[in-house]
């Protein structure tokens, strides 16, 4: 009988392993394609465009929602920088959002911006990097 579990146990915790491996892997392929894709965004005179339009809007639209989400943080939490990657629908309403390194601000941020909407992107499925740093 404790040979049949612990095979059973080995067997659950193989599968478990490699599936958060894969998990992982998308995770990582997908914000690798993400980047790509501002790479290239950022490679025209409209993305130039368009990234400095972003910068601006984000800041009027979104800085309060960050701001709630940075006193949702516990006391003494460090909150290190991370990136978001936002896909734009062709009507600049967010469709995904990528964060990394994931920590409990990055979480609270993707949220608040899921729900969001820019100005209209030069195309569909527009892919956009923000870098979020607090300077203290």
């Amino acid at each position: 009988m404790t040979l049949k579990l612990s095979r059973r146990l080995a067997a659950l915790l193989t599968v478990s392993f490699t599936l958060a491996s894969m998990c992982f892997a998308a995770d990582k392929k997908a914000l690798a394609a993400a980047l790509a894709a501002v790479e290239a965004n950022l490679k025209t005179s409209a993305g130039k465009q368009y990234d400095e339009l972003i910068g601006k809007e984000l800041t009027e639209k979104y800085l309060s929602s960050v701001r709630q989400c940075k006193q949702a943080v516990p006391p003494g939490t460090s909150i290190d920088p991370f990136d978001m990657f936002l896909k734009l629908h062709a009507d600049g309403k967010v469709q995904e959002v990528l964060v990394y390194p994931e920590t409990q601000f990055a979480g609270c941020t993707r949220t608040a911006l899921l729900a969001g909407k820019f100005t209209n992107p030069p195309h569909d499925d527009y892919w956009i990097n923000i870098h979020m740093q607090f300077k203290h």
